[in-house]
């Protein structure tokens, strides 16, 4: 009798892993705006949990801290290396795994209908205690457990329980605080520095004033708020403009939030706002505002939001602090005068003994590329190796004076003024040695980059009243060019400079079309798309306006309407 074979055995079934994207993060009941992404087919216990750094930064408490080996990230004592974490981009946004950090605080997260809600339970504040002396603007509150900590407008709002008598003592040290469902509200706070710790449990809050005459600011309504402000109404009768408008682009209604004055202000003068010193690193846009005595500012160009570098053009007072990139769009101005709007490209080169001439890519800046870099003392006062293999020149006085190689520039080479270090990156060869003789020449590819200031965004937008937006021109994305996103834009019309950020009312932000068309209806003739996103910030006498997502977020430089 005939028998046939078996049947073969049945393959076990493999089943992938769910990925669901979703664009709303609500921590503790409070929704903004936030790309975020959950791997795995459970619904409130994810594989992953991918979330950008901004949020977690801004919204849990999140810090990244200064360590031996570089930057880590740190939550309550939780301390991770910043270069060991895995990354990858959401809407335009670098996001890390925090499912770890998630498991072991407890903290609850769920998803449903593209809303990602976090929540951790509240501890008890079991003791506040103030610095003395040179920390007596410090605040110490010892906790019963993890808290989660959001940085709200303005204002810091703590996940704690708290009691009346100790939010009385918060009182009687001169803070302005109120007790919500969501935990404490302290006013005005957002920019403070702050630090989560374990063993125990606390929060620490420093840069608090302890006179009770302190004004604080206050995030509600906060165009009305900054209208009421004598500075701003003093600016207004000199011609500020500062208002809300809401246009129809199409479908969508879009609110644009804008400060405009005339090009010959007697009061305003548009300044860029930058750290000196150092370009390495971000701030809150009020600490770059508050430096300079700017009555009004808005964030500026972009940046590398892991390595916190400059990433487009920017000059002060006619010194480069970073070089353009990627022929982008850009503003040059001299105090004053009209702005000028143009795609900027800056050609530098060195010359060695008189003979062959090479290129130097780019100057100061965080953009990586293979090839020769310059980098000034305008960098800050150390360079650090940016990528894994280079190697670099330092010239002085027209001579090259030293040889640097890879383990001396991942431990950092001085950049002393008048020097220039020309760095060497995969495997570029050095066109010079020691001793010899090299004279470095730049010139900008239009007069916008002969201006004494100078900022760089992209796309441009607009030029002489005409749409001039051709993103892929200027390097950007596809989907970078595609997305909806709140915006911050610098234009101007006929006689006025004006400072705008733009957000959609109905659910759905701005792309970079719509953004155009909404500046067509207000009659600019020219306009330049700067930073946007989660990065987008409009202050008017150091109260929040407006940010993108709620959350009040750290940039690497801004553009002010600084006072005379």
């Amino acid at each position: 009798m005939f028998l046939s074979p078996p049947p073969p055995v049945p393959l076990a079934e493999v089943r992938t892993a769910d990925r669901v994207n979703g664009s709303e993060v609500k921590v503790a009941g409070l929704a903004s705006k936030g790309a975020w992404q959950w791997v795995g087919n459970d619904q409130r216990s994810p594989i992953q949990l991918w979330i950008p750094l901004d949020v977690l930064i801004g919204r849990l408490g999140f810090q990244r801290v200064r360590s031996e080996g570089g930057e880590a990230l740190e939550w309550f004592g939780q301390r991770v290396p910043l270069q060991t974490l895995i990354k990858r981009s959401l809407d335009d946004e670098v996001a890390i795994d925090a499912a770890p950090w998630f498991k072991r605080f407890n903290v609850a997260s769920s998803h449903r209908q593209g809303v990602l809600s976090i929540s951790l339970e509240a501890p008890r504040v079991q003791k506040l205690r103030q610095g003395r002396g040179s920390t007596a603007g410090r605040l110490v509150l010892d906790l019963s457990g993890p808290a989660l900590m959001q940085r709200q407008n303005d204002d810091l709002l703590l996940g704690v329980s708290i009691t009346a008598a100790q939010d009385a003592k918060l009182h009687a040290m001169g803070l302005k605080t109120k007790r919500e469902r969501q935990g404490l509200r302290i006013e005005g706070r957002a920019d403070r520095p702050t630090l989560t710790l374990a063993t125990p449990w606390r929060i620490v809050i420093d840069g608090l004033s302890s006179s009770r005459t302190t004004r604080v600011r206050s995030s509600r309504n906060g165009l009305q708020s900054a209208l009421l402000n004598p500075e701003i109404q003093a600016a207004r009768r000199n011609g500020l403009v500062l208002e809300a408008r809401t246009f129809r682009v199409g479908v969508k209604p879009v609110t644009i939030f804008r400060a405009g004055v005339p090009f010959n202000s007697k009061s305003l003068e548009l300044r860029p706002l930058a750290a000196r010193g150092e370009q390495t690193g971000i701030r809150f846009l009020s600490q770059l505002a508050q430096h300079e005595q700017a009555l009004l500012a808005v964030n500026g160009g972009f940046f590398n939001r892991v390595r916190q570098l400059p990433l487009g053009a920017l000059r002060v007072d006619g010194t480069w602090l970073s070089g353009p990139i990627l022929n982008r769009g850009a503003i040059g101005w001299t105090a004053g005068q009209k702005l000028l709007f143009n795609r900027l490209r800056l050609d530098q080169s060195m010359q060695i003994n008189g003979g062959r001439r090479w290129g130097l890519g780019f100057l100061n800046s965080g953009y990586v590329q293979r090839g020769l870099s310059r980098y000034t003392r305008a960098w800050g006062p150390v360079y650090k190796a940016l990528s894994g293999e280079e190697k670099a020149i330092t010239v002085k006085d027209g001579v090259t004076i030293n040889l640097h190689n890879r383990a001396e520039l991942s431990r950092g080479v001085p950049l002393t003024p008048g020097a220039s270090l020309i760095v060497s990156r995969a495997g570029t060869p050095l066109p010079a040695q020691p001793g010899d003789r090299v004279s470095i020449s730049l010139q900008p590819s239009n007069p916008v980059g002969e201006q004494p200031q100078v900022l760089a965004g992209g796309p441009l937008l607009m030029k002489d009243g005409q749409v001039v937006l051709r993103g892929r021109q200027e390097g950007f994305s596809a989907g970078f060019l595609s997305l909806a996103a709140p915006r911050t834009v610098v234009a101007q019309d006929r006689s006025r400079i004006w400072l705008m950020t733009l957000k959609g009312t109905s659910g759905s932000d701005p792309t970079l079309l719509e953004t155009t068309l909404a500046l067509q209806q207000l009659g600019m003739l020219d306009a330049l798309n700067l930073d946007g996103g989660s990065s987008t910030t409009l202050l008017a006498a150091n109260r929040t306006v407006m940010t993108g997502r709620g959350v009040t977020p750290r940039v690497q430089n801004g553009l002010g309407l600084v006072r005379h």
